[in-house]
């Protein structure tokens, strides 16, 4: 799998250019410039309070079995497949 030639950390979505998505996104949103793509902008929107107790207490349930895989699916208001990848992603760290 080749990775991003800006950075190194996600897989190539445009191989003509090996950029990821969101470099490529950036470089095309920045004029298109021979330097390549902007550095990411630092912060973004804040998360808010609850969604952080809320994941807590989601990582909690998915630990301890005590909720099911559809329960989380309605109570965030995605798919069941969206709560298995988070699952799987939480699982790896």
């Amino acid at each position: 799998m080749t990775m991003c030639s800006c950075c190194a950390k996600k897989p190539v979505y445009v191989r003509k250019r090996l950029l990821c998505r969101a470099c490529n996104e950036r470089w095309q949103r920045a004029g298109r410039p021979d330097t390549g793509p902007p550095p990411p902008s630092k912060g973004g929107r804040p998360r808010d309070r609850a969604t952080d107790e809320r994941a807590a207490e989601t990582k909690q349930a998915l630990a301890d079995g005590t909720a099911t895989l559809t329960e989380l699916a309605e109570r965030f208001g995605v798919t069941h497949q969206t709560v298995m990848y988070y699952r799987d992603r939480a699982e790896e760290e």
